[in-house]
């Protein structure tokens, strides 16, 4: 009876043992032939989300899968690769950039009217701030405006904090973005000032890594240098700060 006990203890222990190095996880294969192991939490009727043993987050929406399954694994961290696939993992994290590039019209009380202007800006930062989706970064850019009334031009160099948001979790989605910084100014007699600027349009996600956007901008940026204005007394001519207004298209990549 004893040794039928030990054997029953002995097993008992086995199962144990084999439990704890075992867990059941989300299998998730795309369409592309990648697979994802972790555990899903959270379900829509557009999208899923799963994160893996090592904290890596990830998103997909339902038409990109291929098929879940449910399966006991030993826990790791590590994603899962077809044997076809020679990489490691598809660990992109958080870190992302972003290339914009815009075209419009400005014009400044007492100094320019309506005038071309444009500007191409990278921007690099979180692309999931807050778990969300929204991308908040860095950005400088170029921007340039001919002047329509003479043959000059009014350069600058923009410094800015960007912050991006997709607006629901679906592949085409509305989005809203904002820059707010200081332009610093490349012409003399032209220092630079703040700026804001506010954009609104459709992104649409081309690849897991990769967002292709475009919309309409407006913004505000103010600037020193040579004003005129005319009066019933005549025009005057002095030095002080005006404020350019820009509205215009944009559009890019977020990757």
């Amino acid at each position: 009876m004893k040794q039928y006990l030990i054997v029953a203890f002995c097993i008992f222990i086995s199962m144990s043992l084999s439990a704890q190095g075992n867990s059941v996880q989300d299998k998730i294969t795309l369409k592309t032939g990648e697979i994802y192991v972790g555990k899903i939490v959270l379900k829509t009727n557009d999208m899923i989300m799963l994160n893996t043993i090592d904290g890596t987050r990830y998103q997909f929406q339902l038409s990109e899968i291929e098929k879940m399954e449910t399966e006991t694994k030993p826990n790791t961290s590590k994603v899962d690769k077809p044997d076809s696939i020679k990489t490691t993992t598809y660990n992109y994290g958080n870190f992302g950039g972003l290339v914009e590039l815009s075209g419009g019209i400005s014009n400044a009380k007492n100094s320019f009217g309506w005038s071309p202007n444009t500007q191409l800006s990278l921007i690099f930062g979180n692309k999931n701030l807050l778990g969300k989706n929204l991308f908040g970064g860095i950005g400088i850019g170029y921007n340039y405006t001919f002047l329509a009334t003479s043959t000059k031009s009014i350069e600058f160099l923009p410094l800015f904090v960007h912050i991006q948001s997709s607006l629901k979790n679906k592949r085409t989605s509305p989005y809203f973005g904002m820059d707010i910084g200081y332009a610093f100014a490349l012409n003399t007699g032209n220092p630079g000032g703040s700026l804001i600027k506010i954009s609104a349009g459709l992104s649409h996600k081309i690849s897991l890594k990769s967002i292709f956007f475009a919309g309409i901008y407006a913004g505000v940026q103010t600037f020193s240098g040579i004003l005129t204005e005319t009066n019933s007394l005549g025009s005057f001519t002095y030095t002080g700060e005006t404020t350019m207004n820009n509205l215009g298209l944009k559009a890019g990549i977020q990757f």
